[in-house]
C-alpha cells in the first residue's frame, strides 16, 4: 500500500475516533434572515445573595455569537441576567440598567448594551437561555481581539455597574475554553 494512502487512511481513523465537542454550531435565525454561529459554552458567572438567603445566587451568562448577514460579520455578546434571589427580596434590575464592565486579568472592558438585541432568542437552547423565568437579556458589540484577550484571561470578573449591588460576579462555569475553540471558527476572513 503506497505510504500517502496509508497515512491518510491512520489520518481519516484517527480524527473520526475522537470525540472532540464541536467548537461553535452553526443556526439559521429565520426572523432576521441571518446565519449565527455560537459558542458550545457560555461563560456563567455568579455572586452569592447570603445576605437575602442561603444559597442564593445572581447570575451573568455570557455567550459570544457571530452573525452573519449575506457576508457581514458581526461579534456579539450575549448576556442573560438571573437570580435564584425571590423577588420579594431584591427588585430586578432597571430596564435601562445595561452597562456592563468586565475585568480581565486586571483590564477594564466596558459595554454599552445595544437597543435591541442582534438575534431572536427563539432557539433558547441553541443561544444558552437559562431556564429561569425572569431571564433578562441584552446584547454587546464585540471585536475579536477582545474575545481573544478575555478567553486568554486568567481571571475574569463581571460587574453591573448600575445595578445598586455592584458587588462582582465571579467565574461560575468557565467556558474560555469553548471560546477559544469558538475564536477558530469564527470572524472568517
Amino acid at each position: 500500500m503506497n505510504i500517502r494512502v496509508a497515512f491518510v487512511l491512520a489520518l481519516t481513523a484517527l480524527t473520526s475516533c475522537t470525540n472532540l465537542p464541536p467548537a461553535a454550531h452553526e443556526i439559521l435565525d429565520e426572523q432576521s434572515a441571518s446565519t449565527m454561529l455560537v459558542a458550545t459554552k457560555p461563560l456563567v458567572f455568579a455572586r452569592e445573595r447570603s445576605d437575602v438567603a442561603a444559597h442564593a445566587r445572581d447570575y451573568a451568562t455570557l455567550v459570544a455569537v457571530e452573525v452573519d448577514r449575506s457576508g457581514d460579520y458581526g461579534e456579539y455578546l450575549l448576556l442573560y441576567r438571573w437570580s435564584t434571589v425571590d423577588r420579594r427580596m431584591a427588585a430586578a434590575p432597571a430596564a435601562d440598567a445595561g452597562a456592563l464592565r468586565l475585568i480581565a486579568d486586571g483590564r477594564v472592558i466596558d459595554f454599552k448594551p445595544l437597543e435591541q438585541l442582534p438575534v431572536s432568542l427563539r432557539q433558547r437552547r441553541a443561544l444558552h437561555v437559562p431556564d429561569h423565568s425572569d431571564v433578562i437579556s441584552r446584547a454587546y458589540r464585540v471585536d475579536v481581539a477582545t474575545l481573544r484577550f478575555i478567553a486568554a484571561s486568567r481571571e475574569v470578573i463581571v460587574r453591573m455597574p448600575q445595578e445598586p449591588l455592584d458587588t462582582p460576579f465571579r467565574l461560575w462555569e468557565d467556558g474560555r475554553r469553548s471560546l477559544t475553540q469558538f475564536l477558530r471558527q469564527a470572524a472568517a476572513p
